[in-house]
């Protein structure tokens, strides 16, 4: 209501009173009579809600500090959903699942031993007989690189090759080891040493940067330069993935979160979906990976949500929403299905499809329709492996 249309209403009611009477006089003796009742109500209104908005714009009411002002009524607020949760088979069952054409082999000890082979390198693996191979469409082709084993500062031996050895284009593989990072170009097979000091046991793609863990150092490794630095934290937390992104967990209490070079932190929502609201701590076979604005973890379910099941959850990057999970319950027997840490996440193939181990089988999980399929069989003989990301 505009100032003009409320003069026009008080000259409109004025009109109606005799001249050299009382306004008030006349307006309370005319109260009754239809017209001027009308107008009187309609004016009344106009006028008080023209005082509450001007009260409001021009006075607004001074509010203490630390005061908490709470209405009368309030709506109830409405329980947070649950995210989507999705159920694989029994290990035992996962034979079932339908094929994933994934560009990988299914059945790798069936790849021969090859000299040389055509087309991508799809994953690397190390078998039994200590070679590191490059698993191609047409066979498994021996890496000609002299490495150590990967050591940790309280002396414990591992394979040098780690799960996120393989760059994204599949065209270079990064090896920890002491004192040192390797790098091999997969194309012509030639080798560089990065000096890198310390017990390295982890290494993580960042485009032309790796991203080095270990126990007492983070280093951010520029491949062009050749140049290590160090990072303000420690540990193994890195994401694999494009992004620099971080799923820090306190080992007692606390929240999870999720932590990005240049773009802070937020609290990663897993308090009643994984074991005691955590993922696992220093542990380096289970990381987590990135794919656009998603990143998947896996870690053993909360026990409101399973007794006894290992769980692989998706969240939002932006905001720490869970967004789907998926179980995977244990034996009859109660035996872990995957370790103590989990199922591990191993990648991603395409933007929407999850692969997770489970046991000695690959398993696709597409996180837009929940659908699973089985990806690869890994035979005993390989001891580690690192996939091509998708």
């Amino acid at each position: 209501m505009t100032d003009q249309r409320l003069r026009e209403l008080f000259q409109d009611l004025a009109e109606t009173l005799p001249e050299g009477h009382s306004h008030a006089d006349e307006l309370w003796r005319r109260r009754t009579s239809g017209r001027a009742r009308r107008r009187w109500t309609a004016l009344a209104v106009l006028a008080v809600a023209a005082v509450v908005v001007v009260g409001i714009t021009a006075f607004p009411q001074e509010v203490e500090r630390g005061t908490v002002h709470t209405p009368g009524v309030s709506p109830t607020p409405s329980a947070p959903s649950r995210p989507v949760m999705d159920r694989a088979p029994a290990s035992a069952d996962e034979a079932a699942l339908p094929p994933l054409s994934a560009g990988l082999p299914e059945r790798w000890a069936d790849l021969p031993v090859v000299d040389s082979a055509s087309g991508p390198v799809l994953a690397l693996a190390a078998f039994g007989d200590g070679r590191i191979y490059m698993m191609k469409a047409g066979g498994r082709v021996p890496l000609d690189v002299k490495l150590a084993e990967s050591t940790d500062a309280a002396g414990n031996g591992g394979t040098p090759l780690k799960p996120n050895a393989l760059a994204p284009d599949g065209t270079r593989a990064a090896f920890p080891q002491k004192d040192e990072v390797v790098v091999v170009d997969l194309v012509i097979g030639q080798a560089r040493r990065y000096p890198v000091p310390g017990f390295n046991e982890v290494v993580l793609w960042r485009g032309e940067q790796l991203l080095v863990e270990q126990e007492a150092a983070n280093y951010l490794l520029d491949l062009g330069t050749g140049q290590a630095e160090r990072q303000p934290y420690k540990g193994f937390t890195g994401v694999a993935g494009y992004r620099d992104l971080r799923i820090v967990s306190p080992e007692a209490g606390g929240w999870t979160v999720l932590r990005e070079r240049g773009a802070g932190e937020v609290r990663l929502d897993v308090q009643n979906v994984t074991n005691e609201g955590s993922m696992p701590v220093g542990v380096l076979g289970n990381h987590g990976w990135q794919r656009d604005d998603l990143v998947a973890r896996s870690a053993l379910a909360h026990p409101e949500v399973a007794q006894g099941a290992d769980v692989v959850v998706v969240a939002d990057i932006a905001t720490g929403r869970v967004v789907r999970t998926l179980l995977l319950p244990w034996g009859p027997s109660g035996a872990t299905r995957c370790g103590k840490s989990g199922c591990p996440v191993r990648g991603w193939i395409g933007h929407d499809t999850v692969i997770v181990e489970s046991g000695k089988r690959l398993l696709g999980w597409n996180v837009d329709t929940g659908a699973l399929s089985r990806v690869a069989v890994l035979p005993e003989s390989v001891t580690a492996y690192s996939l091509r990301p998708g």
